[in-house]
């Protein structure tokens, strides 16, 4: 049984918040001048994100990218997974239920608005639970979990979010594939709201479909 270590939980919520505000900042600097810069900040991005895949620079159990979107939206979200604890001793008609740790930034485009003002850059941490079924070369799984999210915005179009802080409620259906299960590929549903923090409380839904890289 492996135990996520708390010193490295603060390390991860550390890491987000910085990401968040170097999202903000770049994610405005991008379109503020020449196309040129544009194409920098997003080849310097795409370079980054092929980086951290390959190198696994933090020691994630796993790797995910998820595209999907709703409400006049499209999402592409980057995330990545750390055990929390890989055996929690319960069986529920022979699926076994495990823990884990998510991080992931997101990238909001409205496709109302191809602009930069119909742009929102998230970053979400989130405590997931997992029901996984008999393995073999195809593993199903069910994932569930809630979580918190940091908007850059908290007015995307017509959606007054209220605040920037916002709760984030994850089902996923899949399944592992492979002589290790090393590739996954599910549905996902995401609901954001705020919980009623603060008003207005208009909250979002999206659905995902999910590709996942184990190590």
């Amino acid at each position: 049984m492996r135990i996520f270590s708390f010193p490295l939980l603060i390390s991860l919520l550390k890491a987000s918040v910085v990401m968040f505000f170097l999202f903000s900042f770049f994610s405005t600097r991008a379109h503020a001048g020449q196309p040129l810069e544009s194409l920098v900040w997003k080849a310097s991005v795409t370079t980054t994100a092929a980086l951290i895949v390959a190198t696994n620079p933090l020691k994630a159990k796993s790797m995910s990218m998820e595209m999907g979107g709703g409400d006049h939206v499209s999402v592409v979200r980057a995330g990545a997974q750390w055990d929390w604890n890989d055996d929690l001793m319960l069986d529920v008609f022979g699926w076994k239920l495990s823990s884990y740790w998510q991080l992931d930034f997101s990238r909001w485009q409205s496709t109302r608005d191809a602009s930069q003002a119909g742009v929102n850059m998230t970053v979400g941490f989130t405590p997931m639970f997992r029901f996984t079924g008999k393995k073999g070369y195809v593993q199903p799984y069910l994932d569930v979990g809630v979580g918190i999210s940091l908007f850059t915005v908290s007015r995307f179009q017509e959606h007054e979010f209220g605040s920037n802080f916002q709760f984030a409620d994850m089902l996923s259906i899949g399944a592992n594939i492979g002589k290790r299960n090393q590739w996954g590929f599910a549905y996902k549903f995401q609901h954001y709201s705020n919980g009623s923090v603060r008003v207005p409380n208009k909250g979002i839904n999206f659905h995902f479909l999910t590709l996942t890289y184990k190590y």
